[in-house]
């Protein structure tokens, strides 16, 4: 049985947690109150503290989202598993070691799924070994995603913030991270954000947000694909009138939309093209994250940022033929994915096939929706945050040996090294010898990246911060190696092409 003798003080109440081996587990902690019924869309609340002491030992439900079959395999499973679904889903999990006065790091991991899906209770996610083993506090929130977390209601003036309510019930947990951390054995003043893929580009448009300002101190980005712009005014206002048309209403009117219960607004949702995702509202945002350079509000803050090696595979595994393509197909791909001609997509092709003379057809089409997915923004955004604050880029390039090892390091492969989940990822990341090994180096490079604003541990060789001059590059596999700017030549041929934003469909390539 496990001991649920551990009570931590909050200003919110005191809760029980569970001791779960080496760490302490605190899970479904309310930070906002239910934004379902008539706090639908607006900005989130705190709750009234509450007498007496609280269990913390279950997950609190998951954001409203249309479920996704295709990642409940056990592939992504251990990403994509939720809860059951309720508007009021504004809580939060905490790992640590100890509920003392230790002043730990405090690492609050923001989850994936694109703005629109999954949440932070997966198993993938649980921190404990992390916790236990670097000996750092880790807090991990749910919040509204979709339509109910960003879309540009109109109406009253309550409504003027509806386009960035997810992005306000993650600063509400930032700000609930600096009222409580001490009673969990944290430090507020050293916070370290940390996010991969759309949790990734949620860091992004944080950095960005005056109202987070000041709440955390050190950002890691993983796999960001579309974070360096977010939704302009008239797209949103477009994506709005989609959903109330589908809805039988004449216009996206706020109060209106409180009205439909939440699973007629998912079933509409699901015939809605286009991704809710944060807004320039003239308010929270009025500009794009990193476009065209990087968000003052976050000036000094130290970064982290890096990708998968082979990100877009993840895409692919589905069907074992898209490893064994040939060369029409390959064609027809790129052309479909990157909206050209034939002589581009021959051009682009040349130049991938110099950079590995050896390359398939599968290969090319890996590293080319690989680049323009989520490196060509990745180093981006490296570049122009060097400016005014520390980075250091990395990639991981572990491959996986499932699939025979067609996979390379895909997307989401690096998550439960960091986490010391592999375990329950093995379906993803395989077994070996060097699994724990790997985990040990992850675990220890994020946490002393979140200690000190630099990950340089005994596990890695020297790594400088990234730079114009070489743009250093650690490359985090079974032995390490500082790059410089790997994948540059090839990658350059995708120059002359817009870069990715959310909204174009990755089913362009990952079949015929």
């Amino acid at each position: 049985m496990p001991d649920l003798t551990i009570v931590a003080d909050t200003d919110l109440g005191r809760v029980r947690g569970e001791r779960t081996g080496p760490a302490i587990r605190f899970r479904g902690l309310r930070y906002g109150r239910s934004t379902g019924g008539k706090a639908r869309f607006l900005p989130p609340s705190s709750p009234e503290p509450r007498a007496g002491i609280t269990d913390a030992v279950r997950p609190g439900a998951s954001a409203p989202q249309q479920l996704l079959p295709a990642y409940a395999d056990a592939f992504m499973g251990w990403y994509s598993e939720t809860r059951p679904q309720s508007e009021d889903c504004l809580f939060l999990n905490v790992f640590t070691p100890a509920c003392d006065r230790g002043r730990r790091p405090v690492m609050v991991w923001l989850h994936g799924g694109g703005w629109m899906n999954f949440a932070s209770t997966a198993p993938g996610f649980d921190a404990t070994a992390l916790a236990a083993a670097e000996d750092v506090v880790v807090v991990s929130p749910n919040h509204r995603l979709g339509a109910f977390g960003h879309l540009a209601a109109g109406g009253d003036a309550r409504f003027r913030d509806a386009g960035n309510a997810g992005l306000l019930d993650i600063v509400l947990a930032l700000d609930w991270v600096q009222r409580n951390a001490a009673a969990f054995g944290g430090d507020p003043g050293n916070v370290c954000l940390f996010g991969q893929s759309g949790g990734a580009s949620k860091v992004a448009a944080l950095m960005a947000m005056p109202a987070a300002q000041g709440l955390f101190h050190k950002a890691v980005i993983q796999s960001c694909s579309g974070g360096i712009r977010i939704t302009e005014p008239d797209e949103a206002e477009r994506l709005a009138h989609v959903l109330a048309t589908a809805l039988g209403l004449d216009r996206a009117d706020g109060a209106a939309l409180q009205d439909v219960p939440m699973a007629r607004m998912l079933d509409a949702l699901a015939g809605v093209p286009g991704v809710f995702r944060p807004v320039i509202d003239g308010r929270r945002f009025t500009r794009h994250p990193f476009d065209p350079d990087a968000p003052e509000p976050s000036r000094g803050i130290p970064l982290m940022i890096g990708c998968t090696e082979t990100e877009s595979a993840a895409y692919l595994y589905r069907d074992p033929g898209n490893f064994r393509l040939d060369l029409d197909s390959l064609r027809r791909r790129l052309a479909r994915f990157l909206g050209i001609d034939p002589p581009e997509v021959e051009r682009i092709i040349a130049a991938y096939r110099s950079d590995r003379p050896a390359a398939t057809a599968s290969d090319i089409l890996v590293a080319v929706t690989t680049d323009q997915l989520f490196k060509r923004n990745t180093y981006r955004i490296a570049e122009r945050h060097a400016r005014q604050a520390p980075v250091w880029a990395y990639v991981f390039a572990r491959p996986t040996p499932v699939m025979g090892g067609v996979l390379g390091a895909p997307h989401c492969s690096e998550v439960p090294f960091v986490f010391g989940t592999t375990g329950v990822a093995a379906a993803h990341v395989g077994d070996g010898p060097d699994v724990k090994e790997m985990e040990r180096r992850m675990m220890a490079t994020w946490a002393a990246f979140a200690r000190s604003g630099s990950p340089a541990n005994e596990a890695l060789p020297e790594w400088r911060p990234y730079s114009d001059a070489d743009r250093p590059v650690m490359a985090l596999s079974r032995a390490p190696q500082l790059l410089s700017d790997p994948g540059a030549t090839a990658r350059a041929a995708l120059d002359p092409l817009p870069i990715y934003e959310y909204g174009t469909s990755r089913a362009n390539f990952a079949s015929d």
